[in-house]
């Protein structure tokens, strides 16, 4: 019996509801000071785009960054792209300017997808959304080629598709996933940006009651080694509660024979390791250099023809 699309009513949901709200206030306000930034890449053109969900009667936010450089009949391989939230917070377009590189330099068709947010919407609902904005994709645009990428639970959303996609995935390309939602919850570091404390609330607010810790959807490390995508790439801070999990996942990868499967363990560096500062959407130049990594690789494994 599957368990329940919703948490059921308890002080403790309450609580932790309580909780996520003064996390998003703080995000809010955070944001409302330091707003993102006008969109301003002369190279890509952004469209503003909403998916039909499975759901009667929501949609799902999406943008679509193209290169100016393509040819407008061109068949560009795509990327699909999840951000960091963990799981509960609004952080749609935090990632614009790594879309719009990616766009550019690696001359894909990048598609930057929103979801819905625990704990008002716990597991699966996000991966629904994101089965659904791939199942979209692939449909517009036909004979393309699929890559998967994603920030911290966005990358959690995106190695949790190659359950449903398998073989159509060509490339993954993701920076701190949860792969595996018992171990990062177990996991003890002194990262200072995601503590214990924080990967338990992310999991109590994400997981429902019965929620098996080793489904495959919700933790992608036990997706069979023979339903990964030809190539993967994953990078994460040693200070990470995320680092270790992901690092044993690529050795499994590797030990059971995967064709390209690659970690990168950024020594000394925390959980977002990449921004400049927590919560920033401006890049550390240690961030830029992994960035960079991380668009060529997409660029070689894109299956760009």
């Amino acid at each position: 019996m599957p368990p329940p699309r919703q948490h059921p009513w308890s002080i403790e949901f309450i609580c932790r509801y309580i909780v996520t709200r003064i996390l998003r206030l703080f995000v809010s306000i955070q944001f409302w000071l330091n707003p993102f930034p006008p969109f301003n890449n002369p190279n890509v053109v952004r469209t503003e785009d909403f998916v039909p969900s499975r759901d009667k009667g929501r949609d799902i936010r999406v943008r679509w960054y193209r290169p100016i450089s393509a040819a407008k009949d061109k068949i560009l391989p795509v990327l699909v792209h999840f951000h960091g939230s963990g799981f509960m917070l609004p952080l749609f377009g935090q990632d614009e300017g790594w879309c719009a590189s990616v766009a550019e330099h690696a001359q894909m068709l990048v598609v930057d997808a929103d979801y819905r947010k625990a704990p008002e919407n716990p597991f699966p609902l996000a991966l629904e959304d994101a089965e659904d904005v791939v199942q979209h994709v692939l449909a517009s645009v036909a004979h393309t080629t699929l890559s998967l990428g994603g920030f911290s639970a966005g990358g959690s959303l995106a190695f949790g598709l190659t359950n449903t996609f398998g073989s159509r995935v060509h490339s993954i390309a993701c920076f701190y996933p949860s792969l595996d939602a018992a171990a990062d919850t177990a996991a003890q570091t002194d990262d200072p940006f995601l503590p214990p404390v924080m990967v338990s609330h992310i999991y109590a607010c994400y997981m429902t009651p019965g929620t098996a810790w080793d489904n495959p959807r919700l933790s992608p490390a036990f997706v069979p080694t023979k339903d990964m995508p030809p190539h993967v790439w994953i990078a994460a801070g040693s200070k990470d509660p995320l680092h270790d999990a992901a690092n044993a996942f690529v050795a499994r990868l590797q030990r059971e024979g995967h064709p390209d499967a690659t970690f990168v363990s950024v020594a000394g560096q925390r959980h977002g390791f990449d921004r400049s500062a927590a919560g920033s959407v401006s890049l550390s130049p240690l961030g830029q250099e992994k960035h960079d990594e991380a668009i060529a690789f997409l660029k070689k494994n894109s299956g760009h023809r």
